[in-house]
C-alpha cells in the first residue's frame, strides 16, 4: 500500500517548519526586522524553492522549478502592471516588497500542494 517512503522524504516534509524556525531565529538574533525590515518570509523563500525542486523530482521525473520561475516572472510583470495602473507610478521599494511577499505566498502554497500530491502518490502506489 505505501510506496517507497524514506527518511529523506520525511525531511523534505518537515523542511518548511525547520526553515521557519531557523529564519525566525536569524531575524530575532540579528534584529533584522528593526534594522532592515526583513521578516521570516523574506528569508525563507529561497529555501522553499529548493524544497519544491526536491519534492517535485521525487514525485515525477522532472522538476517543477522552471515552471515556478516562469510563473514568478509573470507575477512580477503583473505586479508592475497593477502598480502602474493603480498608483500611476512604479515605486521600486513597494514593487520588490509586494513581489517578494507574493512569491512567498505562492511558494508556500505550491510546497504544500506538492506534499499533498506526494502523500497521494505514496498511498496509491
Amino acid at each position: 500500500m505505501l510506496g517507497s517512503f524514506s527518511l529523506v522524504l520525511l525531511l523534505w516534509y518537515i523542511f518548511p517548519v525547520i526553515v521557519f524556525l531557523a529564519s525566525d531565529y536569524i531575524v530575532n538574533t540579528f534584529k533584522l526586522k528593526q534594522k532592515f525590515n526583513i521578516k521570516v518570509p523574506d528569508i525563507s523563500v529561497p529555501f522553499l524553492i529548493v524544497g519544491m525542486h526536491e519534492i517535485s523530482k521525487y514525485i515525477s521525473t522532472f522538476s517543477i522549478l522552471p515552471y515556478f520561475l516562469l510563473t514568478i516572472f509573470f507575477l512580477g510583470i503583473g505586479i508592475v502592471a497593477f502598480q502602474a495602473y493603480r498608483f500611476r507610478e512604479i515605486m521600486y521599494g513597494r514593487f520588490f516588497k509586494m513581489f517578494w511577499r507574493s512569491t512567498f505566498l505562492m511558494s508556500i502554497l505550491l510546497y504544500f500542494i506538492l506534499i499533498i500530491v506526494s502523500f497521494i502518490r505514496l498511498i496509491f502506489q
